[in-house]
C-alpha cells in the first residue's frame, strides 16, 4: 500500500486476501492488474519522467530490503520428515520472511518498469533467505550447481524449488556452494548407461581394428551418419542427405571413452526420437544421426579429424536434439516459462562442448518426456498467453462506466492495438467498447502507455520467462561472424565446465571460425591458448578489466586463462570501438583515462588508498594482491572516473617516443572519484596522461 499509495493507486486490501480450505491466506494473485494501473499512473508522453513519488517509492524499497537482507542470514533448524509432511515443520516467521523478500524484489523490479528503465533507478539486491536455500536443498539442489548457472534472483530461486532433482540421483558429494562436480566424469571408471536400468541388451560397434567405416566416410572429407534398422548400424556419408545432430552430456551415461560402441537399446531409443522428428517421413525410412560416441573414433589421428569437422557436423545438421535427462521426466505440454527454465537449469546449459553445439544449430530441439520442442516456438508460445491484450480480461475483466480512471487508461491504451486486440474475440469486443466511449482514442498518451506495457511487460512482471529466455539467447546465438564473435562466445562460456579444460581453446577456435589443427598438437591449456590467441590479431579492449586469474607468459599477461571462470564480467567486451591490436609485447588499447605514479612512490600491493589527481581525489581498491611488485606504477581505467570504475595496475618498462607506453599487467583494482576535497591521508600526487597516448598491456 506504501509503494502504490505514493502514485495515488487505490488498493482495495480484499483484493490481497482469499479463502483457502477453512483458512483466510494473503495472496498476490491481483498484484499484476496494481502494477499495471501502477504503470498508467506514472506514464506521461514520449520519454519524459519525472514523478516526484519515485523517490518515496525507492526510499520504502529500500528500508525493506535493508531489514529483510538482514534478517536473510537467520540459519533454519534441521526439519524432521514427519514434522515437514504435518505442516509445522518450520517456525511460520521464516515463511513470512521469504513471502517478503519476493514480493520486495517483484516491486523493485516493477520499479524499472515504472520508471522506465531509469539509470539513475538502480535496482537492489535482494538476499535469499536461508530458508529459500533449504528448500532449494530438500528438493535435490546442489547450491554450487545454482552458482554457476548464475541463478541468484529470489524469484527463481523460489521457483526452481519446485523442481524436483532428488530424482536425477546425482552424486554431489565432492560439490560446495560455490562448484558442483556432479556432471564431471572420470574416463577411467566411467560407465555406458542403458535406456533403462533393468536392460542388458549387447553393445553394436560401430567403429573397430578391421572395421572403420566411420574413418573412411572421414577420409573421403565428409561427415559420417548413421541410422540403425533394428538389428544393425548403418554408416553413410551425409553428402546432401538431411541428418540430426544429438547433443547431450556424457554424465548422463551416453558416452563410451573404451570403444566406439552404444548398447541395442539406446540405439533403438535414439533413432525412435530422431524419426519423431520427421513425422513427413517414408514410413519404412530411418532418419541417419551424428552421435559422437560412435562418430568420432578414438584413434588419435583421425579423432582429431572428426574434432576439426566438429563445426560444421552442427552447422549442416538439419535439426540438433539435445538429450538431456533433467527434461526426460516433464511433459513438452507444461507453461512455456517453466519449459525455458528447465531448459536453463539442465546439465547441458552448463558444459563446455554443448554450448558449439546448440550455437552451431539451425534448428535447436529439447527432448521431454512426450515429445520434443523446438526452443526458438517458446517466446511466441509464452506470449500468446500472456501479452497484455490476453491479460487484461484477466486483471481487469470487460471495460465498463465505472472503471477508475487509471483502470480506463490501461483500457485505452489496449484499444490502441488494433493488430494484437483483433487476434482475441474478448479484447476485441473490449477494444470497441472503449472506442466507442473515447473517441479520442488513440492520442499520444495511449500509444505511451501500450509501448511501456509491452516492452516492460516480461522483464518486470515476469521475471521466471525473463530469466529463461535471456539465459537461452545467450548461449544460443552469436554476435557477430569469425573472430569478432568472441565477446558473445566468451559471455557464453562463462561458468560452465568440462572434464576435459583442455578442450576450451578447441571449442572456442570452432566457434570463431579458426581451424582447431595446431591447437589440437598442443601439450596443454597455456599453450592452446597461446595457439587460440595467436590466430587472432584484433580483441575487444575492454578483456584487460576482466577480473580472472590471467596467463603467467610475457605478453600474454592481458589473456584469461580461461573464458570459463563463473567470476567474470565480460559485460564491456560488446561495447563499440577501436579494437584492441595483438603485438608480441602485448594488446595495444587507447583512448582510456590513464594515471601514472611518480617513481620514487611506494606502491601498495594489497587493500585501498588515496591519491591526488589535477582534477579529484581518488580512492584505489585491489580486488587482489598485486602478481608481482611493481617499480613504475600506472592506472588504466575502463570508463572515465565520474563515480567509481574498473582499472588494472601495470609496471611500465618501455615508452616509445613517449606516445607507446607498455605496462605488465600485474593487477585488478576499482578507482572511485572522491570530489576536489579530502581530508584523509594520501599517499602521492598522480599524473593523468592524455587519453589519446597508446598502451601496450603485456
Amino acid at each position: 500500500m506504501e509503494v502504490l499509495g505514493t502514485a495515488d493507486v487505490k488498493v482495495d486490501i480484499e483484493d490481497f486476501v482469499a479463502k483457502s480450505g477453512d483458512e483466510w491466506i494473503i495472496t498476490t494473485e491481483r498484484l499484476p492488474k496494481y502494477l499495471w494501473m501502477w504503470v498508467a499512473a506514472e506514464c506521461v508522453p514520449g520519454w519524459a519522467i519525472d514523478s516526484e513519488h519515485l523517490p518515496r517509492v525507492k526510499e520504502c524499497l529500500s528500508v525493506v530490503n535493508s531489514t529483510a537482507n538482514q534478517l536473510a542470514k537467520i540459519p533454519v533448524g534441521a526439519v524432521s520428515e514427519e514434522a515437514w509432511n504435518a505442516g509445522f515443520g518450520y517456525p511460520p516467521g521464516h515463511a513470512v520472511l521469504l513471502s517478503v523478500i519476493l514480493l520486495g524484489e517483484l516491486l523493485d523490479n516493477a520499479l524499472a518498469g515504472v520508471v522506465f528503465s531509469l539509470p539513475r533507478m538502480k535496482m537492489l539486491s535482494w538476499e535469499y533467505s536461508q530458508f529459500g536455500k533449504y528448500l532449494l536443498q530438500r528438493a535435490g539442489w546442489c547450491l554450487g550447481e545454482l552458482d554457476m548457472l548464475g541463478i541468484i534472483e529470489p524469484a527463481v530461486l523460489f521457483y526452481v524449488s519446485s523442481f524436483d532433482r532428488v530424482a536425477l540421483k546425482k552424486d554431489h558429494s565432492r560439490c560446495s556452494d560455490k562448484v558442483c562436480l556432479a556432471n564431471q566424469i572420470d574416463e577411467k571408471v566411467y560407465q555406458t548407461k542403458h535406456a533403462t536400468e533393468t536392460c542388458i541388451c549387447e553393445h553394436i560397434i560401430v567403429e573397430e581394428e578391421g572395421n572403420r567405416p566411420i574413418t573412411e566416410v572421414l577420409h573421403k572429407g565428409d561427415i559420417p551418419i548413421i541410422s540403425f534398422d533394428g538389428e544393425k548400424v548403418l554408416v553413410q556419408s551425409s553428402g546432401s542427405t538431411p541428418y540430426v545432430a544429438m547433443s547431450h552430456v556424457w554424465s548422463d551415461g551416453l558416452g563410451n571413452p573404451r570403444t566406439n560402441s552404444l548398447p541395442k537399446c539406446q540405439f533403438e531409443r535414439i533413432q525412435r526420437l530422431v524419426n519423431a522428428l520427421h513425422p513427413d517421413r517414408e514410413p519404412a525410412s530411418q532418419v541417419p544421426f551424428w552421435l559422437d560416441t560412435v562418430c568420432v573414433p578414438l584413434h588419435p589421428s583421425t579423432r582429431k579429424t572428426a574434432i576439426r569437422r566438429m563445426a560444421k557436423t552442427y552447422d549442416s545438421a538439419a535439426r540438433v536434439l539435445v538429450l538431456d535427462v533433467s527434461l526426460s521426466d516433464t511433459s513438452a505440454g507444461v507453461l512455456a516459462d517453466e519449459l525455458l527454465m528447465r531448459i536453463r537449469c539442465t546439465p547441458w546449459t552448463q558444459r563446455l562442448w554443448t554450448l558449439q553445439e546448440g550455437m552451431l544449430a539451425e534448428e535447436l530441439y529439447f527432448q521431454f518426456r512426450d515429445k520434443a520442442i523446438a526452443a526458438e516456438s517458446l517466446p511466441e508460445i509464452w506470449y500468446e498467453a500472456n501479452s497484455p491484450i490476453k491479460l487484461c480480461a484477466k486483471h481487469f475483466g470487460r471495460p465498463h462506466v465505472d472503471n477508475s480512471p487509471l483502470e480506463t487508461r490501461v483500457f485505452r491504451a489496449l484499444a490502441s492495438d488494433s493488430d494484437e486486440f483483433l487476434k482475441d474475440e474478448i479484447a476485441t469486443e473490449s477494444a470497441f467498447e472503449t472506442l466507442s466511449r473515447h473517441p479520442d482514442c488513440p492520442n499520444i498518451l495511449d500509444h505511451t502507455l501500450l509501448y511501456r506495457l509491452d516492452t516492460n511487460h516480461s522483464a518486470s512482471f515476469h521475471p521466471v520467462y525473463f530469466a529463461g529466455w535471456t539465459s537461452f539467447q545467450k548461449l544460443r546465438y552469436r554476435f557477430g561472424v569469425g573472430h569478432s564473435a568472441l565477446p558473445s562466445v566468451a559471455g557464453a562460456l562463462r561458468g560452465r565446465l568440462s572434464s576435459k579444460m583442455d578442450d576450451e581453446t578447441i571449442c572456442v577456435a570452432t566457434l570463431l571460425d579458426i581451424d582447431p589443427l595446431h591447437i589440437l598438437s598442443a601439450k596443454n591449456q597455456t599453450s592452446r591458448m597461446k595457439v587460440l590467441i595467436d590466430s587472432m590479431d584484433d580483441f575487444p579492449p575492454s578483456l584487460i578489466f576482466t577480473d580472472v586469474p590471467r596467463m603467467d607468459l610475457d605478453g600474454y599477461r592481458w589473456v584469461p586463462e580461461s573464458f570459463m571462470d563463473k567470476n567474470a564480467n565480460y559485460a564491456g567486451l560488446l561495447r563499440a570501438g577501436k579494437p584492441g591490436r595483438r603485438t608480441k609485447d602485448g594488446l595495444v588499447v587507447s583512448n582510456y583515462f590513464s594515471y601514472i605514479f611518480p617513481e620514487d612512490s611506494t606502491f601498495p600491493d594489497a587493500g585501498s588508498f588515496v591519491v591526488k589527481g589535477w582534477e579529484s581525489y581518488y580512492r584505489i581498491t585491489h580486488a587482489h594482491i598485486l602478481t608481482a611488485q611493481v617499480a613504475r606504477p600506472a592506472v588504466i581505467l575502463e570508463q572515465p572516473p565520474a563515480t567509481v570504475s574498473r582499472g588494472i595496475v601495470v609496471d611500465m618498462w618501455r615508452e616509445d617516443d613517449g606516445v607507446v607506453k607498455f605496462g605488465r599487467h600485474v593487477g585488478h583494482v576499482s578507482i572511485e572519484a572522491l570530489g576536489d576535497k579530502w581530508a584523509g591521508e594520501v599517499l602521492c600526487e598522480v599524473v593523468k596522461l592524455p587519453i589519446s597516448y597508446e598502451w601496450c598491456v603485456g
